[in-house]
């Protein structure tokens, strides 16, 4: 008995949408590991049961999932006010008057933000 190429068979799951949904996530993850150098995981699971008392059926369902690690999404550093309040700025520091040097001139000129 020859069993039949598993390609052959997974090119018939959904007429075809399963590989391609295998293709579309196996970039996703390829994607995530080239720009984070993080690895990441693709799951194809294929569950198989009788569609009928004898046997002569089968349904297939599948699920593919990428797994792929959430990314820490960073801090920020804020001040508190004394109403209790979060800024950007330290609020019992001075700000600096900052000036700028015109490059052709030589002039100062006032920065503002």
């Amino acid at each position: 008995m020859n069993p039949r190429p598993f390609f052959d068979t997974a090119r018939d799951i959904r007429r075809g949408q399963f590989i391609e949904e295998c293709a579309d996530k196996m970039q996703e993850v390829i994607a995530h590991v080239a720009e984070h150098n993080k690895p990441a995981k693709l799951i194809i699971e294929l569950t198989i049961s009788p569609a009928s008392r004898t046997g002569a059926a089968m349904n297939v369902s599948d699920k593919v999932t990428a797994k792929i690690p959430a990314l820490p999404s960073g801090e920020t550093i804020l001040f508190v006010t004394p109403d209790n309040n979060l800024v950007p700025n330290d609020p019992h520091q001075k700000s600096l008057d900052l000036k700028s040097v015109d490059a052709d001139t030589g002039e100062l000129k006032s920065i503002n933000k």
